[in-house]
């Protein structure tokens, strides 16, 4: 398996193209063929509703996804065929939000996680063709940067690659266990299911108004089938390339002053060390370039009616650069490092007294940051499976897969700092989220730097592999009866790995490998004009200077080398019932789930002597679903179930890491329990035609505990003095005693009571007459209530859940004929905290949730050929990121935006 890995790794544009060319030659030999018929999708998973679905069209995937919903036993959601990939959307997380109660988080525009009623995107499970599977990415800082815990990064993915898509909200015994929120089944297409020969090609070429580059989408999907419908093979591609242009500009949080001011610390009666400050008040650019192979292929043989197997394959290959660059004022360092205690000439406060609006100050410390990420993510699944009907009554069904994603980074940090401290002087009055910023030096001046010698150049790994087996059994007891168990193992590894540069040279001196940076082609930002022009370093020119190019394993304290194992072994036993209340149909599921875990995890107390440790842990997990038909249009549901959701892999790894920047000393703990929550799902779904539904639904979970990280305040203890020595030699004020850090570690702490409800409207407006009768709409509305008590400094403080929006909407308005269309859809979810860990004093980090308008049209030219329009983010939205001071405050962290990205493109079928 490995070595077919590297086969796809290596010939990756090649496999491309090939796919392409044999879809276009294959399509141009049936051009002559009559091969017309209706595309019925049969599923033996859906009965009754679901047997005369003909998918033809948005409005009829639609369609069948009502009916999925409305067959189901448990409360589920789906998505299906038209719907994937037609969407105005950049990749699955994007496909995936338009579905009640999900909310998603982006970065750089792009949507890379989801969260599920309100709970953060680690506590939702992600499988793939029946296996849970593994997926890492990086990402700025703000955005939590390298994936290491159990959170699924969507953009690894390209949506078209995928032919539906369960939302479980509430559980069976037979879902595989570890997610509160819920449960996201993705699957591939396979060929039986559309019999016959079929080959789409899609090409899109893509402009982003910001950055003013175009890129292109691709897409293929070719398929056939023998004529007794035995054998089927398919293959699908789909490519991608995006250039984003992220500036803006950003803080880097509040804190209140960790040290004297110059003279004196009151200034006009006000004690300043009560204040909150700007850290780093900068200008902002990141620049991302990003390419993205997916590809999947799937051999499906029915050999009779009672045995089917299949293999599938699934691989992406994500690749994301980012060249970023910021300039700074050093609030953060008052004092020492080089420059006097800065002095406050003047200080405007906001209307309570709380934070410095503006003001201007001497002896700031100048400072300008260019950093360069190269990273790459292969993921590759390879799944075997197989369903065979013993008899009547009896049926076996089985799977065994491996799921492996490897991503890497080259890290290339490099810090250029003015010679002596300037005179600063900032400005919010004129717009809250971007500063008019001014100094007394010239900051283009290349005479006015120093490179100061705390670089990072480094090489980030980390490589997940997954190994799933599992055998299911069905017994038909009679037509009311049927009785499901069976069991599942896996093995799981994580292991991270940090690499350090051993060819590397320091330099000192910035002549001959710097340029100008010109903030100012963009305008500037904001409604303050900032667009300071600034010196960063030219990285061809710095990377060749310093020697990159040999990295060495690097393991200890402030070391992300780690690895952690985990096998589980799960057994289930699901009993469905079908029988009458009050003459109506009445439908039962109930079951309960086993499962025992193994954890081993390797941490380092130094280069040469791991920390080696374990733990175990069992849960049962019963459940119970009932649907009732009330009447023939009303259904009603209520669910009971606990589920659970394991403990953050990197929070599991016995290492302690080190944060010179926001003087944080963190550990992780492996002896954490994992989260278990009691939940009560209660729904009415109206079926008041047979492509529409109004739906509400009620949630309620009771979660016993959740992991927290107490943070105290303190100078650094004894060992932790000596490993911050060891670890930043160049960087002698850190161990300055008046200096405060904040000690946090993964605990177990109290749960919490969440509760919402989620209201869902669907409906094709066919009664309408004339041309309103090709409109349809598509809404919902969730909303969620929690909060949850973290501890900092000895004080207890009440927070919001992390992830949770309270209020959050879709709606998307829709017109189709048979000859064209076109959809508008929009999304919106309230402010949320994104972690309340706390640093700099801040109780919580938070992110604005803003309004996204997208839109997608099409016109079917003839038969064969469809030409394309999508606009995502219509209205320009801004990304804007806070923090929270002492918990009442809502102060910008980062502010920018990424521009409008439009598609033009053609689509033709055979």
């Amino acid at each position: 398996m490995k070595h077919l890995s590297d086969l796809f790794s290596k010939y990756s544009t090649a496999v491309t193209v090939g796919i392409f060319l044999i879809a276009i030659a294959f399509g141009q030999s049936l051009l002559a063929q009559d091969n017309e018929g209706s595309d019925v999708v049969e599923n033996d998973d859906y009965e009754g509703v679901l047997e005369e679905v003909v998918v033809k069209g948005f409005r009829a995937s639609l369609l069948q996804s009502v009916a999925l919903k409305r067959e189901a036993v448990n409360s589920r959601d789906s998505i299906v065929n038209e719907d994937i990939g037609k969407m105005p959307e950049l990749n699955l997380a994007e496909a995936i939000q338009r579905v009640p109660g999900v909310a998603i988080a982006r970065e750089g525009g792009e949507g890379r996680n989801i969260s599920l009623r309100g709970l953060g995107t680690q506590f939702t499970r992600v499988t793939l063709n029946g296996m849970e599977v593994p997926s890492s990415v990086g990402g700025l800082d703000s955005s939590g940067g390298v994936n290491r815990g159990r959170t699924f990064d969507f953009n690894v993915f390209s949506a078209e690659l995928f032919n539906r898509i369960d939302i479980n909200k509430s559980p069976t015994a037979s879902i595989e266990e570890g997610g509160i929120a819920g449960t996201v089944e993705l699957y591939t297409a396979r060929p039986l299911d559309l019999p016959g020969f079929r080959a789409t090609v899609s090409g899109q070429l893509g402009y982003n108004d910001l950055s003013e580059k175009t890129d292109p989408r691709l897409t293929a999907t070719i398929s056939n089938t023998n004529e007794d419908e035995t054998f089927g093979w398919l293959l699908s591609a789909a490519y991608t390339e995006r250039t984003v242009y992220q500036d803006g500009f950003g803080t880097v949080r509040w804190a209140l002053p960790d040290r004297d001011f110059a003279a004196n610390n009151i200034l006009d009666g006000v004690d300043l060390r009560e204040i909150w400050f700007p850290r780093l008040p900068r200008q902002d650019s990141f620049r991302h370039n990003q390419d993205r192979l997916g590809l999947s292929g799937v051999l499906q043989f029915r050999p009779s009616d009672d045995l089917e197997m299949g293999f599938s394959l699934v691989h992406s290959d994500f690749n994301a650069d980012v060249d970023a660059y910021n300039s700074f004022a050093q609030f953060r360092r008052n004092a020492g490092w080089g420059y006097p205690a800065i002095t406050p000439n003047s200080v405007t406060l906001d209307n309570g007294g709380d934070y410095a609006v503006a003001g201007n100050f001497d002896g700031v410390g100048l400072r300008t940051e260019s950093r360069q990420q190269a990273d790459e993510t292969q993921f590759d699944q390879y799944v075997g499976d197989f369903k065979y009907t013993l008899n009547d009554s009896w049926t076996m069904s089985g799977m065994i897969g491996r799921a492996e994603s490897n991503f890497k980074e080259e890290y290339f940090r490099v810090n250029i700092e003015a010679f002596e401290g300037t005179n600063f002087s900032y400005d919010f009055s004129g717009d809250p989220n971007v500063a008019a910023i001014a100094y007394d030096i010239d900051i283009t001046d290349p005479a006015n730097y120093w490179i100061m010698g705390n670089e990072r150049i480094r090489q980030y790994g980390v490589d997940r592999t997954n190994d799933t087996a599992r055998l299911d059994f069905e017994w038909l007891v009679d037509e009311s009866n049927t009785l499901r168990f069976g069991g599942i193992y896996n093995d799981r590894e994580v292991d991270s790995k940090q690499s350090e540069c051993s060819s590397c040279t320091d330099q000192t001196d910035v002549t001959g490998l710097g340029k100008l940076f010109t903030y100012s082609d963009i305008g500037g930002y904001g409604s303050n004009g900032t667009e300071l022009d600034f010196w960063v370093l030219d990285f061809p020119a710095a990377i060749a200077a310093y020697g990159v190019g040999e990295y060495a394993l690097s393991a200890g304290p402030g070391v992300a080398t780690w690895t952690v194992t985990e096998e589980t072994l799960g057994a289930y036993v699901d009993y469905d019932w079908n029988g009458e209340l009050a003459g109506r149909q009445l439908r039962v599921n109930m079951g309960v789930r086993y499962v025992q875990t193994d954890l081993k995890a390797v941490g380092y107390l130094d280069a040469s002597t791991p920390l080696v440790e374990s733990n175990d842990y069992d849960n049962l997990l019963p459940s119970l679903n009932i649907a009732w038909n009330a009447t023939d249009d009303l259904v009603l549901r209520g669910s009971l179930s606990r589920t659970m959701t394991r403990a953050g892999l990197s929070s599991l790894a016995p290492s302690k890491a080190y944060g010179d920047v926001n003087f944080t000393v963190s550990g992780g703990n492996s002896q954490l329990d994992p989260l278990e929550a009691d939940s009560i799902d209660l729904s009415a779904e109206w079926y008041f035609s047979e492509d529409a539904v109004l739906a509400f639904a009620w949630f309620y979970k009771d979660i016993k505990s959740f992991i927290s990280s107490p943070s105290t305040e303190e100078p650094l203890r004894a060992v932790d003095r000596i490993n911050v020595a060891n670890i930043y030699p160049t960087q002698p004020e850190l161990l300055d005693p008046s200096l405060i850090w904040t000690y946090s570690s993964p605990t177990n702490s109290d749960g919490t009571e969440l509760q919402g409800f989620e209201i869902a409207y669907q409906q094709a407006f066919t009664d309408l007459p004339g041309i309103f009768s090709n409109f349809g709409f598509l809404g919902n509305y969730s909303y969620v209530d929690a909060d949850t008590e973290v501890v900092r400094s000895g004080q207890t403080v009440t927070v919001p859940l992390e992830g949770m929006s309270k209020h959050s909407w879709n709606a998307t308005l829709y017109y189709e004929t048979d000859n064209y269309g076109a959809r508008i859809a929009v999304n919106n979810r309230d402010d949320y905290v994104t972690d309340n860990t706390g640093s700099n004093g801040n109780v919580a980090h938070g992110t604005s949730g803003p309004t996204h308008v997208d839109l997608s049209a099409y016109w079917h030219v003839n038969e064969s050929w469809t030409l394309t329009f999508e606009g995502i983010n219509l209205t320009d939205e801004s990304e804007r990121l806070y923090t929270t001071g002492d918990g009442t405050l809502n102060l910008v962290r980062e502010y920018n935006n990424t521009g409008r990205q439009f598609f033009f493109g053609v689509r033709i079928n055979w």
